[in-house]
């Protein structure tokens, strides 16, 4: 491929921005078609986590936009370039700030040829500049310096919103697909997800955003800021942005599918599989109650069956009416939007 200052030359359109990602995977690609003059390549910019990861240009620009269709189930949402732009600087951001992080704790790192993206910020200020984002110099992360303060755009309008929310850990995918408003706070979609995944809504949980970790009943106080003072429209706008929740060991991500009307109450469209029983804290519990439930009438694994709620759990289980029942129950015992 050619080098990328000589691809492109003069003003940047930017057209077919699309978000693309796999059901069960917390991985997703922004590709569009980047054109100045007569001349057209296609972008993939992929967001691991939270931040980028890979910067490819394409000299056929379909070829950026079909990078996860080969042999995978992909959801796709069509993207504006404004939606584009903000998603991509939110994961240059991010990216950004774990740089400068590792360059200050861990200075000699990158001496050792552990940098396994050696060109990945010159592609991000091409990029950058391409796009028309700002330059971005990441602010310092020493262990002495305060807090920074979290900083939150003001809310979009109202909107309902189709989020596919998945727990990060299983082999066999363990997913559901919501609706609710754009305005329910955090803490109001936390009791949505605990009876989406049937769990008591009172175990410890955060949210970790683009804007920090937000929660109020952190471990350790860690929250940035209460999440009955955040709404999810504020941390999340467009089809394809994602956050991470936490509930107890369980991790969670969640991502925004589609944008729709503003729905009367939250309710379950889709989703797979029975989430792990109450007394499976973690992954490694939850993978002893599958083994056990392989040979239930084996003496050791009774006992197992018994200690992890194993005694009439169905591991393929889901029914998204009961699910939408729990949701009811949520709305009529209170505000009719979870929160």
């Amino acid at each position: 491929m050619e080098r990328w200052p000589k691809l492109l030359h003069g003003p940047v359109e930017l057209s077919d921005c699309v978000a693309q990602g796999q059901v069960d995977q917390d991985l997703v690609v922004l590709a569009a078609t980047l054109t100045a003059g007569k001349r057209s390549v296609g972008v993939e910019v992929v967001v691991n986590g939270r931040e980028v990861d890979v910067i490819e240009l394409h000299p056929a620009p379909e070829d950026a936009l079909a990078v996860l269709r080969n042999g995978f189930e992909v959801v796709e949402a069509q993207l504006t370039p404004a939606e584009f732009r903000d998603q991509v600087e939110t994961a240059l951001i991010v990216r950004a700030d774990s740089a400068a992080w590792i360059r200050e704790r861990v200075p000699d790192l990158l001496k050792l040829g552990r940098d396994p993206r050696p060109d990945l910020a010159e592609r991000a200020a091409q990029l950058r500049r391409w796009l028309g984002l700002p330059d971005y110099e990441p602010l310092p992360r020493v262990p002495s310096a305060e807090p920074l303060p979290l900083v939150l755009p003001p809310p979009a309008p109202d909107t309902g919103l189709w989020l596919a929310v998945a727990l990060a850990e299983p082999d066999d995918a363990i997913w559901r697909r919501l609706e609710v408003r754009s305005d329910v706070t955090l803490a109001g979609l936390h009791r949505i997800l605990a009876a989406a995944f049937d769990r008591d809504e009172r175990q410890l949980h955060r949210f970790e955003t683009a804007y920090g970790v937000l929660g109020s009943d952190v471990p350790g106080g860690e929250g940035d800021r209460p999440d009955d003072e955040v709404t999810l429209g504020q941390v999340v706008t467009s089809p394809g942005q994602r956050l991470v929740y936490e509930a107890g060991r369980w991790r969670h991500w969640i991502r925004v599918e589609q944008l729709v009307d503003l729905p009367e109450a939250p309710s379950c469209l889709d989703g797979e599989r029975a989430a792990p029983p109450a007394e499976c804290e973690d992954e490694r519990s939850y993978e002893m109650l599958l083994e056990a439930l392989r040979d239930p009438d084996d003496e050791d694994n009774e006992g197992l069956l018994e200690e992890l709620g194993g005694f009439g759990f169905d591991p393929e289980w889901f029914d998204g009416e009961v699910v939408d029942e729990r949701l009811s129950r949520l709305s009529r015992s209170g505000d009719p939007f979870g929160g």
